[in-house]
């Protein structure tokens, strides 16, 4: 019992007095780094603040005291307090966000929390206010929005800028991109000439192109553009005297100029230059950071539209060369073809004649003269094969009728000479005009497609289809046989042999395409199809 006694009286004496609890929560209250107010629960003005309420609103603890709470918000907030008092009052709590006013008039965000303590009957005796403020945490919230709209904005500029492939279109849309996001009066577009040592205009954006000194040289863009950073900004173009500077921008009579580099790869490629006109242009690092972020986007698809353009013009330098080969192969074919037929042709036929007169003077009655016959037959093959040879090399029904009756005429005579029934179908009678080497392909596909059905397919029919569109003119070769040998295939063509490759070759030349396609039972198809582009 006495030692119970002991503890008792110990804890007695180790337990806080009131009075230290009370300068406890007072040190709490008047340290703590939020705003807190104390006030009773149905009033409205300032009646217990810590002195970091006061100093948050540029007031003494002194100068606030016994004001009213609505003081402190900014004007266009203060008509909202009453019914946000009524809902402190009714539910004993609330946490809202609002703009609040300090003493020199300047406004700023803060998060307000209040709450309601209640006595021992539940009856509302004290407002308890906390005031959070957000100033920092809304900077870094817009901060994250900008860059937010600013990777949103690049993005949508990229999608715009690499639409399009086409040089002159791409320099147009980033000239207009960037002028557009950073507001500024003119830009124009240099690229670099190596071989020239210049940066020469490519496009002008605000201004005429005659506006603007048609290049730059290396060494005076390096002299005020040069360096490590892609972002220039000369903020004072009046004060610089060099005369060689004043000789390209001093017509322009800017006060501030703007270089961005462009690079291709590490090597800087061009520039972008823009400026405001009779404005002084002080950049943020808001725009720099965008300028970068469209300058990385423009250097990109620059590249892009001059690689597509280098292509472009290796494909037409392909095309030229192929058209040259074509056309002088199928010169050489139709001199081939008129010596056959004119020389070669009137040879044999005389060589016909004679071997008739011989064997209708000399030999009519002797005992050779049944192989002298033969010889003729022989001589009549000769010339008419050297005559079929010659029409092959290089059909006069080309350039005599015409596209569709050369294709009619040849499957006319090619089922005469083969046996294989071949129907031909156009919808057309005649075509539009087309460059020769687009129907002499057309013509050679025909030859191909029938000579290969008569070799592999086993056909008994042959359908010629010629189809015309707004795009494409297409020709149809599609037997019902059994299909190529698989021996005679190639992995190129895809199925058909060397023969189909070339066309294939030729057809790729005029921007069109050849397929094949199988299908048991149903026969082997060959598509030639060319854009009207291509041809005309």
């Amino acid at each position: 019992m006495e030692q119970f006694v002991t503890v008792k009286n110990r804890a007695k004496r180790n337990k806080p007095t009131l009075k230290e609890r009370l300068r406890k929560y007072e040190l709490f209250f008047n340290q703590a780094r939020v705003g807190l107010v104390i006030g009773t629960a149905a009033g409205n003005r300032l009646e217990f603040m810590n002195p970091y309420f006061a100093e948050l609103h540029g007031y003494t603890v002194k100068e606030l005291t016994g004001r009213p709470f609505a003081d402190l918000l900014a004007p266009e907030y203060r008509p909202q307090l009453p019914a946000i008092n009524e809902v402190i009052y009714q539910t004993g709590y609330y946490s809202y966000e609002s703009m609040h006013m300090r003493k020199d008039g300047s406004i700023f965000p803060v998060l307000v929390t209040a709450y309601i303590v209640y006595d021992e009957g539940n009856k509302a005796k004290y407002r308890v206010i906390n005031v959070v403020d957000l100033t920092e945490l809304k900077r870094k919230e817009h901060k994250i929005q900008r860059l937010y709209n600013q990777a949103s904005t690049l993005a949508r500029t990229a999608l715009t800028i690499n639409a399009a492939l086409d040089l002159t279109e791409v320099l147009e849309t980033i000239c207009f991109e960037v002028s557009t996001r950073l507001k500024a009066s003119c830009v124009t577009i240099r690229l670099l000439d190596a071989k020239r040592q210049n940066y020469q205009l490519y496009y002008s954006y605000g201004k005429e192109p005659a506006f603007f000194t048609p290049s730059i040289p290396v060494s005076l863009f390096e002299r005020y553009f040069g360096g490590t950073e892609q972002v220039t900004v000369l903020e004072d173009v009046e004060a610089i005297t060099d005369p060689a500077f004043q000789k390209v921008f001093g017509p322009l009579k800017l006060k501030s100029l703007i270089g961005i580099k462009l690079y291709n790869g590490k090597e800087v490629s061009g520039a972008i230059l823009l400026f405001r006109i009779g404005e002084e242009w002080p950049v943020t690092e808001e725009e720099k950071m965008l300028m970068q972020g469209l300058a990385a986007q423009a250097s990109l698809a620059i590249r892009n539209a001059q690689l597509y353009m280098e292509i472009r013009n290796n494909e037409r330098k392909i095309h030229q060369l192929h058209h040259q080969v074509v056309q002088t192969l199928e010169e050489e074919r139709r001199r081939i073809s008129w010596e056959l037929h004119d020389e070669l042709g009137q040879a044999l036929t005389a060589i016909k004649i004679k071997l008739e007169l011989v064997a209708d003077t000399i030999c009519q009655n002797c005992m050779c003269k049944p192989e002298l016959t033969k010889i003729i037959d022989l001589t009549d093959d000769a010339v008419e094969m050297t005559r079929h040879i010659a029409y092959n090399l290089r059909p006069a029904a080309l350039e005599a009728v015409g596209l569709i009756p050369a294709l009619r005429n040849y499957c006319r005579t090619f089922t005469q000479r083969v046996g294989i029934p071949v129907i031909f179908t156009s919808a057309k009678t005649e075509l539009p005009t087309i460059s020769e080497v687009a129907s002499i392909t057309l013509y050679r596909v025909l030859q191909e497609g029938l000579t290969n059905a008569a070799k592999h397919s086993q056909a008994s029919q042959i359908e010629v289809l010629l189809q015309t569109d707004a795009e494409f003119i297409t020709l149809i070769v599609q037997d019902n046989g059994v299909g190529p040998d698989p021996a005679e295939l190639s992995a190129e063509t895809g199925g058909g042999g060397i023969g189909l490759l070339g066309m294939g070759e030729r057809l790729s030349a005029l921007g069109g395409t050849l397929k094949t396609k199988f299908l048991p039972a149903q026969g082997f198809t060959l598509t030639a199809q060319v854009p009207w582009e291509g041809i005309r």
